[in-house]
């Protein structure tokens, strides 16, 4: 969302305070007509019509599951305009669902991680946008989970599959973000650790993914936990 001063990253930008001197009519024609060509578009503006009266969970839910089914291969701007859209479904996470629904709003964010091969199985771009996207969802993941009260056993099993099945880097700074959450969440950060000694005290299981790549990921993660970077 625009939030007033001018957009960045265009060759003419457009001051939103100017922009605003439209009057809402002629503005909401204009997106319309975008809407009616640019499919990210379109869902973002279905999402705030939507919201007004729906359930904002199932619309968001909704609207995950549309970005699930997209397959067209995406070029550089492509990639940049998912990244906002992705962020948009993040923001209305942390925003929307965590006041009126807090308890779904963990299970939303864990979906929206499933949106990264959505991204990079259809691109040839770095996508750092997106990653951008994704880091930033890793820290709003602790916070909507705490803030949900799920249970910290539950939680810690879900981490620990996320990080040991990490095929985009979705998740590369998920474990960080726990770390830095040990102040006010020290019960989750805890039944982590406990979790990965475990795992790592049990005797090698079947092949699959290699036990050793497992164990050096848990490890890592265990180190990571110990020894917080800051930035």
């Amino acid at each position: 969302m625009l939030t007033g001063g001018a957009m960045s990253g265009e060759e003419d930008p457009i001051d939103v305070n100017v922009l605003a001197a439209i009057g809402s009519k002629r503005l909401a024609m204009l997106l319309a007509e975008a809407a009616m060509t640019n499919p990210s578009m379109r869902r973002r503006v279905q999402f705030e019509l939507s919201a007004q009266n729906d359930n904002v969970p199932e619309v968001i839910r909704r609207w995950i599951n549309e970005l699930r089914e997209q397959t067209p291969f995406l070029g550089a701007g492509e990639v940049g305009q998912l990244a906002r859209e992705l962020d948009d479904i993040r923001a209305s996470i942390v925003s929307n669902v965590s006041r009126a629904a807090p308890k779904l709003a963990p299970e939303l964010m864990w979906q929206l991680f499933t949106l990264a091969g959505t991204v990079y199985d259809r691109t040839t771009e770095e996508g750092w946008d997106v990653s951008q996207v994704f880091d930033q969802a890793c820290a709003d993941l602790v916070k909507v989970s705490v803030d949900a009260e799920v249970e910290p056993k539950l939680f810690a099993a879900k981490v620990v599959s996320a990080i040991s099945s990490d095929g985009y880097g979705e998740y590369s700074v998920l474990i960080p973000a726990i770390a830095s959450a040990q102040p006010w969440a020290s019960t989750y950060v805890s039944e982590i650790k406990a979790l990965l000694l475990r795992l790592l005290d049990e005797p090698p299981g079947p092949s699959g993914r290699t036990n050793g790549e497992v164990s050096h990921v848990l490890r890592r993660a265990l180190r990571e936990l110990d020894f917080p970077t800051t930035t």
